[in-house]
């Protein structure tokens, strides 16, 4: 049998269920029967049916093996020893363990799905009970608790609801006196705040008809997700980078699909954010597809998924090149990404489309990122440049100014070839810093946000900032980004303007041009990270030597080294040491001067990489040569032509 797809199922219950918005008063007769959550009884029967056509064999294979990882060879009879971080794998692995026995009904792992949830029932301690960990608790008792209601005892029935309705209060009381950062609006473009609130959500959802208070949670949920809807970025983009992205977006719309039954999925359908995140993720592969740009405090895989989160989206808006997505990565991760969503959340009447009929690159301008590459095969080349507010120009115009995993990097740039990268970020480092990224620094001060562990959004708060929109160009081989950064920095350090244009011809190539106005006599740093197997050639940096990648710069004066720099990472919960080369160049002033940085293939290779033909300052203008051919670049024009 034909699995119709669970989503048709969704949308056909939100026309003949439709209500009002989640408020007091609400119609919830829908949410009288069990299962309730995902799916009813009659889309159960139809996900047992296919449980041995592909691709669903293969999703249930990796859900058994991730749930007997995630969980080990022994169920665990306390809870002390875990923090909110590792608290999150047992829970996580009783979802796996449960699904599984719900769609096969294989008893082998029965005992241990029975053993997790008394040992979370019995201990009223999760890890805190105010964050990720106990969230993820909540989330996995409110399904086991649903899906498995008629297969529990009574006894071990009536501790899991009781445990589901404790930790719901405590969230509640959380979220309604905004007593934590997260449940604040620092926290309302934050994963932390879309897990929390999702998972009190969903025990609302597990316990309706039984526990009064759970109407109150449902109505507080849909207060905060109306409010985090309004501002998420309508570019679809990410300010804290491909990893959290994954984490986050997979959290919303394990929140909107539960409530789907009630409220249907209108606010998905209608919001921009979701029309266009798959196209983000797309273009924030690395070539390969196997890993992704790592910006903000991201590291280069995804923390979820991403397969469930884009067959969810493709399902929703017809998107092939989301369900290809989807598909690839899987299939150059050999299906370890697999999550039991993607069991649900598959549709197999969207057709996949391969990326080659896209344009190789995009603009996100809510959050001013370029990313574009010289083609879809796995050994082109990507770009990446960011010019943005930290949280986008639409919640900036809001007034919300969120912190956490965002980098004080503004003007920061990347280069990759495939998936080695050549001109690299700090990664999710303890420190925030802008020297750490490709960007001046004044009088060794870098920008508003910088210096603690999480980004310092009340410099922005407080007025600090002043920001303008980036200017973009494109034409036929090449994109342009004008950006002035110049008030992205405190009052003290900052310069009259900083005014940086950056160009890439055939997604492989960046011409950058920094003009630069000090406000007095400053030390003004210009650091260039670069991949640990880059040397000095004569004058230039040579990348790579196989492909003939070279850096030529031209900064009109100052003193420059070439050395080795390292720095400790934490992009898995863990301190990992990341080195490179650092090219950095150091003048001291008050002159306003300009700086020309060319990045590319050199035509001749890196014995004598010759990028630059000529840069007339006066003009604006620079004649570079690449294996793409020789251009003329005119940078207060935004315009580049092949000559």
């Amino acid at each position: 049998m034909r699995l119709k797809p669970v989503f048709s199922a969704l949308i056909l219950i939100s026309v003949l269920w439709a209500g009002p918005a989640l408020c007091k008063g609400v119609d919830y007769s829908v949410l009288d029967k069990r299962p309730r959550l995902f799916f009813d009884a009659q889309k159960l029967a139809e996900l047992r049916e296919v449980r041995e056509e592909k691709p669903y064999s293969d999703f249930l294979k990796m859900i058994k093996r991730r749930g007997k990882g995630l969980v080990g060879n022994r169920v665990p009879n306390n809870l002390i020893r875990f923090n909110t971080t590792t608290l999150r794998r047992p829970a996580d692995g009783l979802i796996n363990l449960s699904f599984h026995y719900l769609i096969t009904g294989d008893f082998i792992n029965f005992n241990k799905v029975e053993d997790l949830l008394r040992t979370f029932s019995a201990d009223p301690n999760w890890a805190g009970n105010e964050d990720l960990g106990a969230a993820h608790v909540l989330f996995a008792l409110s399904l086991a608790y649903d899906w498995l209601y008629d297969e529990l005892s009574p006894a071990l029935r009536l501790m899991v609801r009781d445990a589901i309705g404790e930790h719901a209060e405590i969230f509640y009381e959380i979220i309604k006196t905004k007593r934590l950062w997260w449940a604040q609006s620092r926290g309302l473009l934050q994963n932390h705040n879309y897990v929390n609130t999702a998972a009190m959500a969903v025990a609302g959802i597990a316990l309706y008809g039984e526990d009064r208070r759970a109407a109150k949670w449902l109505d507080e949920a849909e207060n905060n997700f109306n409010k985090v809807l309004g501002l998420l970025s309508p570019d679809g983009a990410s300010h804290e980078g491909v990893g959290y992205w994954s984490y986050g977006t997979l959290w919303l719309l394990n929140y909107y699909m539960a409530l789907a039954p009630v409220q249907g999925i209108d606010q998905i359908k209608n919001s921009s954010f979701f029309k266009n995140t798959s196209k983000f993720r797309l273009y924030a592969s690395l070539p390969g597809f196997h890993y992704n740009v790592d910006f903000a405090d991201s590291p280069m895989v995804d923390y979820k998924g991403p397969g469930a989160i884009l067959r969810c989206l493709g399902s929703i808006f017809n998107d092939g090149h989301a369900q290809w997505l989807a598909t690839e990565i899987e299939r150059k991760k050999r299906k370890t990404s697999i999550l039991w969503q993607d069991y649900i959340w598959y549709n197999p009447d969207v057709i996949p489309v391969s990326p080659d009929n896209l344009p190789g690159y995009a603009w996100f301008d809510n959050l001013g990122l370029l990313l574009s590459r010289s083609s879809w095969k796995d050994n082109a080349s990507l770009v990446f440049f960011k010019a943005g507010p930290p949280q986008g120009f639409l919640a900036q115009s809001k007034g919300n100014y969120p912190g956490s995993h965002i980098h004080p990097d503004e003007g920061t740039y990347g280069l990759w070839l495939g998936k080695k990268s050549l001109v690299q970020d700090d990664g999710y480092v303890m420190k925030k810093l802008s020297s750490s990224h490709n960007i001046l620094t004044f009088n060794k001060l870098g920008q508003l946000g910088e210096g603690g562990p999480w980004f310092r959004e009340l410099d922005y708060k407080k007025g600090r900032g002043k920001i303008s929109k980036p200017r973009f160009a494109s034409a036929d081989g090449y994109q342009a980004v004008e950006a002035e950064l110049a008030g992205y920095y405190p009052h003290s350090i900052r310069p009259e303007s900083w005014l940086r244009t950056v160009f890439v011809i055939d997604g492989a190539d960046m011409v950058i041009r920094d003009k630069v106005a000090p406000s007095g006599n400053m030390l003004i740093d210009y650091p260039i990270h670069v991949a640990r197997k880059a040397l000095m050639v004569g004058n230039d940096i040579c990348l790579d030597f196989g492909s003939g990648y070279s850096m030529s710069l031209d900064s009109q004066g100052g003193s420059a080294d070439f050395k080795r720099y390292s720095v400790l990472i934490r992009p898995m919960g863990k301190d990992i040491p990341r080195s490179g080369m650092r090219y950095h160049i150091s003048r001291k002033g008050a002159s306003p001067f300009s700086m020309l940085t060319v990045i590319g293939r050199s035509a001749v290779g890196c014995s004598d990489s010759n990028l630059v033909k000529s840069y007339d300052r006066a003009a604006d203008v620079a004649v570079v040569e690449t294996r793409s051919g020789t251009f003329k670049v005119d940078f207060s024009k935004l315009s580049a032509e092949k000559i």
